[in-house]
């Protein structure tokens, strides 16, 4: 019999959420209560966060977006649009015992994973934050995993003398285009700069302007977050980056640009502007994210970042209903 309690959190429940991802190593600013409200209530999806208990105290859990398919099925995923991680959070064990802490952190999964399980759900997909490693716990209930990775900069360095030639070379051709940085607010504007990346391609903008509506006001309102433009001398936004913290790091969370102006290096300057904002807020270091899309690790690596590994895992619908049919075969 499990020593510990797992129920769905009540809105009352919220704050103690807030505050054991503030406390856990595995917190983003992506588990917040707000943050997973504003995406929700913007993608027509509904939240779910299990909670784990001991003694009335919240020690674990685990933030869910539902969603509906074909009106009969439920997924649940820890992410979505414009939010990379999301999933399980725990509390540090109490122990200085290896093998205590890692007895501490399985009885919590397993007793999230057993209620989860139970509410059988078509398939469930998680990506943890890259300070979770270890998903033994996972694998060894099913579960599939893949690797994916990200990209961290440790601020404490001294950042331009880090960056290799490609990156200085950049930064000095936007400050001879006389590029300048500044905080920049007009998330309209921001929204119509994302929108005509896709155009140019005859693609939708996969995310609607009210996801970014929502989690601009949610990142002003925690003053969690900034937006900076790069400015031609004529007034023009050549790039935009919104960047966000929690207290332990800060993301290079999304990032537009003009292509009339892509060769002016201000993706570069801002990059490098930015970095010694957060450092000057004592920030440690930065995920730049861009490692699994080529094109943008190619200029991420320019920046001499560390490559840091996160897991993908994901359990489906044949682990909970085994007498149907594979889905290829259904009509």
């Amino acid at each position: 019999m499990s020593r510990f309690d797992v129920a769905e959190l009540s809105r009352a429940d919220l704050p103690q959420w807030d505050k054991l991802v503030d406390q856990s190593s595995h917190g983003t600013i992506f588990h917040k209560s707000g943050w997973l409200d504003a995406c929700a209530q913007s993608l027509g999806k509904k939240v779910k966060i299990f909670g784990c208990f001991h003694d009335g105290q919240l020690i674990g859990g685990c933030s869910l977006f539902l969603q509906k398919k074909l009106g009969v099925i439920t997924t649940a995923n820890s992410t979505c649009l414009t939010t990379p991680y999301g999933g399980f959070v725990l509390a540090s064990s109490p122990s200085s015992s290896v093998h205590k802490q890692e007895t501490f952190s399985r009885e919590i999964i397993e007793s999230l994973l057993s209620t989860i399980e139970k509410e059988q759900f078509f398939s469930i997909s998680i990506s943890n934050s890259p300070e979770f490693p270890d998903i033994r716990p996972f694998t060894v209930n099913h579960w599939s995993s893949s690797v994916y990775y990200t990209y961290y900069i440790n601020l404490h360095n001294n950042l331009e003398s880090s960056f290799d030639a490609s990156a200085k070379r950049n930064i000095r051709k936007a400050e001879k285009n006389r590029i300048i940085i500044e905080p920049f607010s007009d998330i309209s504007h921001y929204y119509a700069l994302y929108c005509e990346t896709f155009t140019r391609k005859d693609l939708e903008p996969p995310a609607p302007k009210r996801l970014f509506t929502e989690l601009y006001s949610f990142i002003t309102n925690q003053n969690c977050g900034e937006m900076l433009a790069a400015m031609t001398p004529d007034g023009e936004i050549a790039c935009a980056e919104i960047v966000i913290w929690d207290n332990r790091l800060a993301y290079s969370w999304t990032g537009v640009s003009d292509h009339r102006f892509l060769n002016l290096g201000a993706s570069s300057l801002i990059m490098h502007d930015y970095m010694s904002r957060l450092k000057e807020r004592g920030l440690p270091k930065i995920d730049i994210m861009m490692a699994n899309i080529p094109q943008l690790s190619s200029f991420a690596t320019s920046f001499n970042p560390v490559l840091v590994p996160f897991y993908y895992l994901k359990i489906g619908w044949d682990r909970f209903f085994p007498d149907l049919a594979p889905m290829d075969t259904l009509p």
